[in-house]
């Protein structure tokens, strides 16, 4: 197959229905799928592999926003819930679109920055079970 490639240009997330997507600059959703642990004991077939628990996370580098309705105020005052999230990846390319649902825990986002910057925020936020994909949203 040859090589492909596309650039990041066009994404929606939404969290608990609200759309965020034109605040965000930077997201990964990590499936948090460890490589596990091989053990081993003394007998020649005593190779144990230990796979872990999955643990994924949703990262978020976004424009701080504090009106109501903001990322920023909605992830504050809401901090605890766990709310559904759905992730549409190449919306704007058939061929490419994929999404990803399933639910987060909300918690408040760091403040602060340097003077005169533009305020980001970035936050890690942990998924309730696994993301579950879409190949074929449309």
């Amino acid at each position: 197959m040859p090589a492909h490639g596309t650039k990041l240009k066009v994404i929606t997330l939404t969290i608990d229905g609200e759309d965020y997507s034109c605040q965000l600059r930077a997201f990964t959703l990590d499936p948090g799928i460890p490589d596990g642990d091989t053990l081993y004991t003394f007998c020649p077939s005593g190779t144990v592999v230990d796979e872990g628990e999955p643990n994924p996370t949703l990262q978020l580098t976004f424009l701080s926003d504090w009106r109501t309705g903001g990322i920023s105020r909605i992830l504050t005052e809401n901090s605890g819930d766990e709310v559904p999230f759905v992730l549409d990846n190449h919306p704007d390319i058939p061929a490419e679109w994929v999404r990803w649902t399933g639910t987060v825990k909300l918690k408040a986002p760091p403040v602060g920055g340097e003077a005169r910057a533009m305020e980001l925020s970035e936050i890690t936020l942990k998924c309730v079970g696994e993301p579950v994909f879409d190949g074929s949203p449309a």
